[in-house]
């Protein structure tokens, strides 16, 4: 039996006994990241797509009154 703790078993015992719970809570704080940076991605896209969707509507424009004249 042992009289005296080793140097550094406490921290070993703490970390056996909870690392269930830092794995979990690594996991949440990399999703949340994610999440974060997919939402950064979307908003960026939607700004895209509207600047697309001018540029198409412009474009069709153009093109109706190029018809227009050469008729």
């Amino acid at each position: 039996m042992r009289l005296f703790k080793q140097r550094g078993t406490e921290r070993r015992d703490w970390l056996r006994r909870n690392k269930l719970t830092i794995i979990i809570a690594v996991a949440f704080i990399v999703m949340a990241a994610f999440n974060v940076e997919q939402g950064r991605v979307i908003n960026a896209q939607r700004t895209l797509i509207q600047l697309l969707s001018g540029d198409s509507s412009e474009l069709a424009m153009r093109r109706v009154q190029d018809l227009r004249r050469h008729r």
